[in-house]
């Protein structure tokens, strides 16, 4: 926002304080998220295991865009105060309702001391954040993608804390820092916190010696490229007849993928999965790649694309395949070969899927993930 705009904007800001002052939500704990979605999706899990970190403390949760569904609506509002501006804002009203927001929103952070405000993909937080006063303020980079890069960086000075969920994401973001000629203090700021999956706690069973059955779970966007996962489909049931391809997600004509359509529950998902043999991801993009860390928890192997994160996820050659070509028909061979070297050896099949679930156990569990973000808030509010 420009100066000229924030301006323009005082009156209504100053509407949206008069309306806190006469509202006066307390909040005890303090806490304040915001979140864009409660829709299905990786990150927008990631931002339930989260609040499920902090419900004891009921904290506000702010919902800044509109959701395609509302798979995780509920779970959101049993862990705290849902407030979802989204539901006043469109084209007509936007400038309007937005300054009333930042002015209501910022006299009710600002009026809570030792105030401690998380963020994660949310443009508006970082319009906001400038009018914040005392409050310790952190965000959430799940990735470089999907928000305007520049609003992010912007706020830079504002953020206390600023969680990125790879090395990958880190390398980036310090590489942003550098090109900007943000100090050597902003990248002290940065930590990384891998996100975590529950673990599957019940018994896995799988038909080592049937026809392979394969994967692929993702929402139905352009950097997913399930357009590969179906050419690959083509060629090995091709090659291998009997294979088994299945995907998971919003999708509509998946053939000769068979489409098992979205499934927002984890233990369902498990339950779904756990006699399958392998994972694909295809994306061009990742910041992490969370569903992988999903299937490895029921032994699914995972061939993924070397982007992003995702080489954090599991190890090459060991727990799965990490796929190394760049242009698409290469990416869709590499992929062809591991499966075909997979279904030929089911000595290393099972051997990688016991690897696999063991690694994720090891390092992706969520007694890590509750105690960093545990320590990140406690050091906003001891600060």
């Amino acid at each position: 926002m420009n100066n000229l705009e924030r301006v323009l904007g005082y009156p209504f800001y100053y509407t949206g304080v008069l309306a806190d002052k006469i509202l006066h939500w307390n909040n005890p704990g303090s806490l304040f998220f915001f979140f864009p979605h409660f829709h299905t999706g990786g990150a927008e899990q990631v931002h339930l295991d989260i609040l499920r970190i902090f419900a004891d403390q009921k904290p506000f949760i702010i919902i800044t865009m509109n959701s395609r569904n509302k798979a995780h609506y509920q779970a959101m509002q049993d862990t705290g105060r849902l407030i979802e501006i989204y539901k006043y804002l469109n084209n007509a009203n936007r400038f309007i309702v937005k300054n009333f927001f930042y002015g209501f929103l910022a006299s009710m952070i600002n009026r809570h001391p030792k105030a401690v405000v998380l963020s994660a993909n949310s443009t508006i937080f970082y319009e906001l954040c400038y009018y914040l006063k005392e409050s310790y303020i952190i965000d959430i980079l799940h990735g470089l993608f999907g928000i305007n890069n520049e609003h992010w960086i912007q706020a830079t000075p504002k953020i206390n804390k600023r969680i990125v969920v790879s090395q990958a994401v880190y390398n980036a973001v310090k590489n942003i820092y550098i090109n900007n000629g943000f100090a050597d203090k902003y990248v002290e700021r940065l930590k990384v916190i891998h996100n975590a999956v529950p673990l599957c706690n019940f018994n896995i069973t799988k038909d080592w010696n049937a026809p392979l059955k394969i994967v692929f779970i993702a929402r139905n966007s352009k950097e997913k490229r399930f357009h590969l996962y179906q050419q690959i489909a083509v060629k090995v049931i091709y090659e291998l007849p009997g294979t088994k391809f299945y995907c998971i997600g919003n999708y509509a004509k998946t053939e000769p993928v068979v489409n098992l359509g979205e499934i927002c529950d984890r233990q369902k998902l498990y339950q779904t999965i756990k006699s399958f043999h392998i994972l694909i991801l295809c994306s061009s993009s990742e910041g992490f790649g969370l569903v992988i860390s999903e299937g490895m928890t029921c032994g699914l192997v995972p061939l993924a694309t070397d982007v992003g994160g995702v080489r954090e996820t599991f190890q090459d050659g060991i727990s799965g395949f990490l796929i190394k070509a760049e242009n698409e028909e290469d990416i869709i061979e590499e992929f062809i070969t591991d499966i075909k070297k997979l279904d030929a050896n089911r000595e290393l099949l099972k051997l990688m899927s016991n690897s696999a679930r063991d690694y994720v156990q090891e390092h992706i569990n969520y007694e890590r993930f509750a105690v960093e973000y545990t320590k990140v808030i406690e050091e906003g509010k001891n600060r």
